[in-house]
């Protein structure tokens, strides 16, 4: 062999050398990049899974929420309407005993009348009454008449 296709030879092995460090150099490179980027993605997927989980509790308060919502809603209805009728049922009170006021002063009206008007006049303004305590007022049988047959005569 000849010195110079030694030198070319080693000129080349050293040149094949160089380019086989160069591409181990950018494939090492590749692969660190890419090993970032696989972390920077588990790490983005975690946080995508977490904002997720948060998405679906808060869709489960905001359904919870709008229930309370109309059962507030509701419950102020409800009440609104027990309100009305309590009112109702207090006014009604209040004309009940006023009614029953004035009944019981007209019991005691027409009970002074009868005590000053003569029986004559409230026979015929109130027959009825009359024939009520006539009926009332039963004759005593006789006590003394003898009974036939009754067993207690000798």
């Amino acid at each position: 062999m000849s010195v110079e296709f030694s030198n070319a030879y080693q000129e080349i092995l050293f040149d094949n050398l160089v380019s086989i460090i160069k591409q181990n150099f950018v494939f090492q490179t590749q692969l660190k990049i890419a090993e970032e980027s696989g972390k920077a993605t588990a790490e983005i997927q975690a946080k995508y899974n977490e904002l997720l989980q948060a998405h679906e509790i808060l869709k489960d308060f905001k359904m919870k929420a709008d229930s309370n919502v109309s059962a507030h809603e509701d419950k102020s209805r409800l009440q609104g309407a027990l309100n009305d009728v309590m009112k109702q049922n207090t006014a009604l009170q209040k004309q009940l005993e006023e009614k029953n006021t004035e009944i019981a002063s007209l019991k005691e009206y027409v009970e002074k009348l009868e005590n000053i008007a003569t029986p004559s006049k409230l026979k015929k303004l109130n027959p009825e009454k009359f024939a009520e305590e006539i009926i009332l007022e039963q004759p005593v049988p006789n006590l003394f008449a003898i009974k036939v047959n009754d067993g207690s005569s000798f």
